[in-house]
């Protein structure tokens, strides 16, 4: 049953390319994108190897006025399969992304892909 949930999971995400840095492409699923607060992004980021058969999940939160972010958890799947290879929930103390330009585009793309997939209603804002 895990595995065939892993298999919907991977279904279901949709994946944009960001940018990649050194060997590491990084790509955002924007069906997780949350803005919780006007600070905070929540989303599931992707990190591909370019030289191994690996691709990491993590569920990634940022704080924009701290410049923090943090990984909550995280699944490691076979890049080429796409199957679920090894997963654990837990999470990593904040850090800086300060210098990461990288981390910001992330932050970047998903608060731009997130505002611009809104809708307004006579009953407030609807997201897409």
């Amino acid at each position: 049953m895990l595995l065939l949930s892993g298999s919907v999971e991977a279904a279901r995400a949709d994946r944009y390319f960001v940018d990649y840095e050194g060997n590491t492409g990084y790509y955002v699923d924007v069906n997780s994108i949350e803005l919780p607060s006007d600070h905070e992004v929540e989303l599931d980021l992707y990190l591909v190897k370019l030289h191994s058969r690996y691709m990491y999940r993590y569920r990634a939160y940022f704080d924009t006025a701290e410049g923090s972010y943090e990984y909550r958890n995280a699944k490691v799947y076979n890049y080429e399969t796409k199957k679920l290879m090894s997963g654990a929930a837990y999470v990593q103390e904040r850090l800086s992304y300060g210098k990461s330009t990288m981390l910001q585009e992330v932050v970047e793309f998903a608060v731009g892909w997130k505002k611009s997939h809104i809708y307004k209603t006579q009953y407030g804002e609807t997201w897409e």
